[in-house]
């Protein structure tokens, strides 16, 4: 996805999310202990995904440059491990530990519900790419697997969520207004999806029957938050990259809704690290449209 479709994208996340409504700031409580956080890399490009490893590192998408970068440690410089990639959203860590990229997205294709995004494997060391995984996906913005295997891909310009399983693509799978960030519960038994272009909340997909309703909404005050991005901890506990409000949120089991860090406008996505040493799993990691890459300190301390 060069520049051009970029800046598209994000006026449009910017201008739906304005269209939604005008919220007034700090309308979320803060969260208690409200974590230290600060930005440990700037002007990495349009940020869009991040993820962890169990070595640490975070990999993230730089949609503006269509690549894919890594870094190993704190104060280490970026290493760009695939460029030139069509259309790249999302990246996820999956469970052999290679890398799914969410690849051939586009706001048009994606609004059309025309099938030409798809899934495209590759290694962590290397950049190399293994394979396609898949095609045929309306997008793939928010991408997460099942225990069965299945790949679930989200368009938040359509009306729903697709899966891969079986060698097949089931279109829409779910039904789901604006769906964004992905992530699976602990049991295996639910899939939360942030829904941007709508009252901000997040809806629950129960995976055996791909039925939705709605998890956690937020207040009238946050009504144009625009729920991006989209992680969870053991305790099911999720966190949201409000991207129009520019704060990050823990969703408590309980539902209600509390922030632990604001003043980071279009932060798109969000996760812990992944090890003991590099990037550690206690904090919380953020991208932004704007190349920032932000750190919550021991979030699970």
């Amino acid at each position: 996805m060069n520049g051009v479709v970029l800046l598209r994208r994000t006026c449009v996340i910017l201008l739906g999310i304005a269209l939604i409504a005008a919220a007034p700031a700090n309308a979320a409580p803060d969260c208690s202990p409200r974590p230290a956080a600060r930005v440990i890399a700037s002007n990495q490009g349009v940020l869009e995904s991040i993820a962890s490893d169990k070595r640490g590192r975070i990999f993230f998408t730089d949609t503006d440059a269509s690549r894919l970068l890594r870094i190993d440690r704190r104060g280490e410089q970026p290493v760009v491990l695939k460029e030139a990639i069509d259309g790249i959203l999302a990246v996820m860590v999956d469970r052999d530990n290679s890398l799914v990229l969410g690849i051939g997205n586009s706001n048009t294709d994606a609004a059309a519900d025309n099938g030409n995004a798809g899934l495209m494997r590759v290694d962590p060391d290397t950049g190399e790419t293994i394979e396609i995984i898949t095609m045929g996906l309306d997008m793939s913005n928010g991408i997460t697997r099942g225990r069965d295997g299945a790949y679930y891909a989200s368009n938040d310009f359509g009306h729903g969520i697709d899966r891969f399983f079986g060698g097949q693509v089931t279109d829409n799978w779910s039904t789901v207004e604006t769906p964004n960030g992905l992530v699976i519960d602990s049991t295996g038994r639910y899939l939360y999806a942030a829904q941007t272009f709508k009252p901000a909340s997040v809806a629950r997909i129960d995976l055996a029957t791909g039925t939705s309703t709605t998890y956690a909404e937020a207040g009238a005050a946050d009504v144009a938050a625009g729920p991006d991005g989209l992680t969870r901890d053991s305790y099911d506990r999720l966190y949201v990259a409000a991207n129009g409000a520019g704060e990050i949120w823990r969703v408590n089991r309980d539902r209600t809704i509390c922030a632990l860090a604001r003043g980071y406008p279009t932060v798109s996505s969000v996760s812990f690290g992944g090890g003991t040493r590099g990037f550690p799993s206690r904090n919380l990691y953020a991208v932004t449209f704007t190349g920032q890459i932000v750190e919550l300190v021991n979030v699970l301390d």
